[in-house]
């Protein structure tokens, strides 16, 4: 069972979760969740949702993957991209079982 599934994230829309640098697991910030989307891929073999974040603008994190932590899912590495200044996205897709 996946730990980082579409129902586990809506229950934390408005909770930070923390972002640590895969390299060295040093927290490089804080993010809030903001909304979590069905994703546009949704066949029978597979099913995709995202995760918008919210984060400060005065620490602006790359495009990257970063290992992602909180009490509901422990740690998850997840690879994140940034489309504004304090604005991120992180979009899973899935094989169905």
């Amino acid at each position: 069972m996946e730990k980082v599934t579409q129902e586990l994230m809506n229950s934390l829309v408005g909770q930070e979760i923390d972002v640590f640098s895969l390299q060295n697991e040093q927290q490089v910030g804080t993010l809030a969740i903001s909304k979590v989307e069905q994703g546009r891929i949704d066949t029978e073999e597979f099913s995709s949702f995202s995760i918008s974040l919210l984060g400060d603008p005065k620490n602006q994190l790359p495009q990257d993957n970063y290992l992602f932590k909180h009490n509901a899912f422990g740690e998850y590495p997840m690879f994140m991209s940034i489309h504004d200044i304090d604005k991120y996205q992180i979009v899973i897709s899935r094989r169905r079982n």
